[in-house]
């Protein structure tokens, strides 16, 4: 449903979307009815397409399987390794996606942001705060979201004049990074770091990477599937939050300041998946 949710917002940026599955055009066709799906659902074949693209999930073969189990892997033989491709007007494949969990998938939103062309509406709700070296404003993809997904905390970092603040680099600086605390089954994955530049600190003869120039750190984050979590980790009110922290060292001309800690909160709407 995150897909049809946010089909609207495709469209209007010029983007088709479609997706392709082994099941038979009935089955597509009563799914499409029942959860009410605009956006085509392509039936491959004999997962002809799937084989072409080497996506073919040959560990459902049912010639590999126990005796106990072949009857169900023949039902399932023909899936694919799930993922997210795209393509220019050409057909060319341009970027692609994918997890190694199969119930886990990047959200629209957050490979948007990936793109750099953010959805419609995900920066409304931004955090904004300001320090003595920098003002920041932290946003979030999706405003709600579920088990399995993978979406991005985003901060867009402002340093004042004549501050920098540190890049990843060989240095023993403060790396500017987001740090994220609660919830404890929330999966962080490596923040993603624009380009940095030199920065030359003549009195020491000291070149280290850093930013001085408004940049954006994309913290992309997963809710593993499962029970239990589906299940617990909404609060009563159905929210999830999400607690943390922007950490990070300035410096200007003259003086390196000491390392800050920005506390960080984000509420998001819990969407519930029921297991049959």
């Amino acid at each position: 449903m995150e897909l049809q949710s946010r089909y609207a917002d495709l469209q209007a940026r010029g983007l088709g979307l479609a997706v392709i599955t082994y099941d038979s055009t009935d089955t597509l066709a009563g799914f499409a009815a029942a959860r009410g799906i605009e956006y085509p659902l392509l039936s491959d074949a004999g997962s002809a397409t799937i084989r072409a693209y080497d996506l073919l999930n040959r560990e459902l073969d049912p010639a590999r399987a126990p005796a106990e189990q072949r009857e169900m892997m023949q039902r399932l033989f023909g899936v694919p390794y799930p993922g997210t491709f795209l393509l220019d007007a050409d057909g060319r494949v341009r970027e692609r996606y994918f997890e190694p969990a199969y119930q886990e998938r990047f959200t629209v939103s957050s490979i948007a942001v990936r793109l750099g062309d953010p959805l419609e509406g995900t920066e409304r709700d931004a955090v904004r705060m300001e320090t003595d070296h920098l003002t920041a404003e932290a946003w979030t993809t999706d405003a709600v979201v579920a088990p399995g997904n993978r979406f991005s905390l985003v901060v867009d970092v402002t340093p004042k004049p004549d501050m920098h603040v540190y890049a990843p680099g060989g240095h023993t600086y403060q790396v500017i990074r987001l740090r994220i605390d609660e919830p404890e089954f929330l999966q962080a994955h490596d923040v993603a770091y624009p380009a940095s530049e030199i920065y030359h600190f003549e009195p020491l003869d000291e070149r280290v990477e850093v930013y001085q120039s408004p940049f954006r750190l994309l913290q992309e984050v997963t809710i593993p599937m499962s029970r239990e979590i589906a299940g617990q980790a909404a609060e009563p009110d159905g929210t999830v939050t999400i607690e943390g922290a922007l950490e990070y060292q300035a410096c200007d001309h003259e003086v390196c300041y000491l390392p800050v800690e920005v506390p960080l909160t984000w509420t998001l709407a819990w969407r519930p998946l029921l297991f049959q």
